[in-house]
């Protein structure tokens, strides 16, 4: 990439929605470093020899169980954070799939005075995930985040109530504080 900032959509689309091997291949290798990383919510690639070759494999395997993603890739700033918007669509799959969002993380690396992507991490919801893999469960991934923030905000009302109950029953809970330290 000569220019980050108006090239990284074009890339990101490229790579999430090819349907020819031959281009995503390209793709991989020319826009990735020979020792990139991909960190997904499910998966990781770790920098090393040959990582270029397991993040293409990694893409290979979305277009093959995904073969009409669409995506659409708003990119900001320097273009290290993006926002997509990809339709994953899994072959016979019987219902249909609800949109999700993605937060792409990307560190690009100069060599030459061409950019590479040296790190991807992407971040995903589990609403989100859950849109993309079975969307009629996604209510039920709602009502267990509502319920676990509601456990959260009654856990530390109840701690809160007992350090008080606590305070009031026995003091302070140290002699200095309460007072009764005698100085030789």
């Amino acid at each position: 990439m000569q220019n980050p900032q108006r090239d990284i959509s074009l890339v990101l689309t490229t790579l999430t929605t090819s349907r020819n091997p031959a281009d995503l291949r390209a793709a991989v290798n020319k826009f990735y470093t020979h020792d990139a990383s991909l960190h997904h919510p499910f998966r990781i690639v770790e920098h090393g020899k040959n990582s270029r070759q397991k993040i293409l494999a990694m893409y290979e395997w979305y277009r093959i169980i995904s073969p009409d993603t669409t995506s659409n890739v708003n990119a900001e700033k320097s273009c290290y954070f993006c926002r997509g918007n990809p339709a994953l669509s899994y072959s016979n799959q019987p219902l249909k799939v609800a949109p999700s969002r993605y937060t792409i993380r990307i560190q690009l690396q100069e060599r030459d005075k061409v950019f590479y992507i040296y790190s991807q991490e992407e971040f995903l919801h589990p609403m989100d995930w859950m849109n993309s893999v079975l969307p009629p469960l996604t209510p039920l991934v709602r009502f267990a985040l509502v319920f676990f923030a509601f456990m959260g905000v009654m856990c530390s009302k109840i701690w809160v109530f007992s350090l008080l109950l606590w305070a009031k029953l026995f003091g302070i809970g140290s002699d200095i504080q309460r007072g009764q330290v005698k100085w030789a």
